[in-house]
């Protein structure tokens, strides 16, 4: 059975910030695929540092456990003295006026989304038969798409996010549009380039229908040798044949595929470009692909809830993505992402279903269980920032992993 993570003390860092006295509580793969015979550690010796950032891209440690003084908060303390602390202000964005709710927004947003989503499943079917790919259909797509996101951007959210059925690929493709589509909008872009934005993010792994399903869907298999990773990354360069072979294809989308793995500090492929070098939407992609990736179910690893997949995200300012970006990822899907499933000071369980305007921490939520754990026979949408500023007495206590109390998605 796998172990119970607390996620009021669970922190995400990625492996090269581990450190001896870290408590190990998961990692972002499955444990046989490691040498580490048990769930849940404190890391001691050299070797079991070095055997974590050799096999792992990020890892959860408990940030209440193990010796904390030669561990996590000694780690934290010195990246405070060093001005490297989480941040938490963030960059300013551009003027956006939200028209609409969520639920106002929910059928138009729910056919926008259906509609990418069949244009992704017939390109992905092409690219799987070796026939040209109809970029034009997922440009025709995008358009209503964007329209909605512009008069409420988390009624799509939403949607992607408690649709959690069918191939990993077909939802990832859609939710990379979503995302990207939104960060786009929120830092500025013209609407043709969002447009362009959301058709190059659905567009980023299509390239793995040509990568060995045998490498993509193992379920407990020993790590990736580096003859398979190299395999692997090709699906980037298979991604830009495939498109820049159909009709409608251009430099901007090829750009976005192209550059969608490269990271600020240098350490991304295929090129291994740094900060500026990479594209605006190349890193817009890049980011909102690896959010995603995290929260998402596959078939290896425990996913990360979004809050965790957050704050992760945060930490790597200035690593794997810039600085200006990641602080205005944060102000725009926030550190309760919509879609989230969270629970409150009082023990009632509801889902994230749109963000304030102006509170991190304080989104609408459905309420789905009550202080009991018992099912509302209707739903109940409360303000937390209404509830916090009038009484004080109820606020989000931590985010869950999706299935928690028998709830989907």
């Amino acid at each position: 059975m796998e172990k119970a993570i607390d996620h009021t003390s669970t922190v995400v860092l990625s492996s090269d910030e581990l450190r001896k006295g870290m408590y190990v509580s998961y990692l972002d793969r499955p444990w046989l695929e490691t040498s580490f015979p048990f769930k849940g550690f404190e890391i001691k010796t050299d070797k079991e540092l070095e055997q974590l950032q050799t096999t792992c891209e990020y890892v959860f440690i408990d940030a209440d456990r193990g010796q904390q003084k030669d561990g996590y908060q000694r780690y934290v303390e010195s990246r405070t003295r060093q001005g490297q602390a989480p941040v938490e202000t963030v960059a300013g964005l551009a003027r956006w006026e939200i028209t609409s709710t969520t639920e106002d927004e929910f059928p138009a947003a729910s056919e926008a989304v259906a509609g990418l989503r069949r244009s992704v499943i017939g390109l992905f079917g092409a690219a799987t038969r070796r026939e040209s790919l109809d970029i034009d259909s997922l440009r025709a797509a995008a358009e209503p798409l964007r329209h909605s996101l512009e008069r409420c951007p988390d009624s799509a959210l939403y949607v992607i996010r408690t649709t959690d059925s069918g191939d990993y690929l077909y939802r990832h493709a859609v939710s990379c549009a979503v995302m990207g589509m939104i960060l786009g909008r929120a830092v500025g872009l013209p609407d043709k380039v969002i447009e362009v934005l959301g058709v190059g993010c659905a567009l980023l792994d299509i390239g793995k229908t040509r990568v060995a399903q045998e490498l993509l869907n193992r379920p407990n298999s020993i790590a990736l040798s580096s003859g398979e990773m190299v395999q692997l990354r090709r699906h980037v360069a298979h991604s830009i044949e495939l498109v820049s072979a159909s009709p409608g294809s251009d430099s901007r989308l090829l750009e976005i595929i192209a550059s969608h793995h490269e990271r600020h500090d240098g350490r991304g492929y295929p090129e291994g470009l740094s900060d500026r070098d990479i594209p605006l939407t190349g890193r817009i992609a890049g980011m909102v692909d690896f959010f995603d990736a995290m929260i998402s179910q596959r078939s290896y690893g425990r996913r990360a809830t979004p809050n965790e997949a957050m704050r992760y995200i945060r930490q790597q300012r200035n690593k794997d993505f810039c600085a200006q970006l990641t602080d205005q990822f944060v102000q725009i899907f926030r550190l309760y992402p919509t879609g989230s499933l969270v629970e409150h000071s009082d023990g009632s369980v509801g889902r994230v279903i749109q963000q304030h305007p102006t509170a991190l921490l304080a989104p609408r939520v459905q309420l789905i269980l009550d202080a009991d754990k018992e099912r509302l026979h209707e739903y109940v949408t409360i303000d937390t920032s209404r509830i916090v500023d009038e009484a004080g007495a109820v606020c989000i206590h931590k985010c869950l992993k999706p299935g928690s109390y028998g709830i989907d998605g």
